[in-house]
Order: structure tokens, then C-alpha cells, then sequence
């Protein structure tokens, strides 16, 4: 594994409540962001994403990303709004062999018609928390003379 997730993250992915968003880019460099409830943290660290449609944007787009290197971005939110970034490489596709069966099999066990087409694993290299006031204070850190004039004028004042 590139990184290792924080604990908040990886509550996140195992949170079937958390809001979790799959982004990857087109051919063109259009991102194509869809809601992929199926993305789940493997015990081995590679975030695991299920995709049922063969002929799929996300998974062209994975496919064209595990071919020439390209990252993709995963969005969580929380039950509690707060929000993570993670941005990763593609590094597999399982499209066969024991592990495909069983995924296919567990598939076949939910409620719908489902299918199977890929099992993608996601070797994480980048998080980041981005709730916002969590964001908002590493910036304030970081840049401590970006402050807009009307806030400068009511401090002054004493407001």
C-alpha cells in the first residue's frame, strides 16, 4: 500500500450510511463522478469497488486509468457531514479465478437482478479530511494573511 488510511476514513468505508462517490475521467479528461455504495476497505488496504454494468462509464474509465497510470478520487460523506477525499491508482482488475467467483456469488445473493463484471482494487495513495471547518482552519494556518478586508475591519473594531 502507498498510504495507510486514517481511522476516521476507513470508519467511513465501512459505514454503509457514509455518502461514497467514485471519480474517474474519460478519454477527453472529463471527470465522471457516480455514487458507488459497492467501494469497501480490504483488510490489505486496497479500497475495493464492485462494478455490475460491463459497458459502464466508471468502468471504461477505470479500465483507460489502470492502463496509463491515471488516479481516480473517492468522496465520503458521513452520517455526521464530515467529508474525506482519497485519490488513488487503479492497481487491479479481477475479472476471474476464486475471488471474482466469490464476489459473483455474493452479488447473486442480493436483493435485484444483479451481475458482475469487475472487481477493481484501488491502491490509495493521498487522503484528506475536507469537512469544511476542519479544511477551513488549515488554511487559516497556513495562509494567515489571506483573511478578506471586511473581516480585518470588524476585528479592528472589536466586533
Amino acid at each position: 500500500m502507498t498510504i495507510e488510511l486514517s481511522m476516521e476514513a476507513r470508519a467511513a468505508l465501512g459505514d454503509e450510511n457514509t455518502v461514497k462517490v467514485l471519480a474517474s475521467v474519460d478519454e477527453k479528461g472529463v471527470p465522471h463522478p457516480a455514487f458507488k455504495n459497492s467501494l469497501r476497505l480490504r483488510t490489505d488496504g486496497f479500497i475495493e469497488y464492485r462494478e455490475y454494468i460491463e459497458s459502464s462509464a466508471t468502468n471504461r474509465n477505470m479500465t483507460r486509468s489502470i492502463w496509463f497510470g491515471i488516479l481516480v478520487s473517492i468522496a465520503l460523506l458521513t452520517p455526521d457531514k464530515r467529508s474525506f477525499l482519497i485519490r488513488g491508482r487503479v492497481a487491479r482488475a479481477i475479472i476471474a479465478g476464486r475471488e471474482f467467483r466469490r464476489h459473483y456469488e455474493d452479488v447473486r445473493l442480493c436483493p435485484g437482478d444483479f451481475d458482475l463484471s469487475t472487481v477493481w482494487l484501488i491502491d490509495p495513495e493521498y487522503e484528506r479530511e475536507n469537512t469544511l471547518a476542519k479544511r477551513k482552519a488549515e488554511e487559516e494556518r497556513a495562509h494567515p494573511l489571506l483573511v478578506h478586508v471586511d473581516r480585518l475591519l470588524t476585528a479592528g473594531r472589536g466586533h
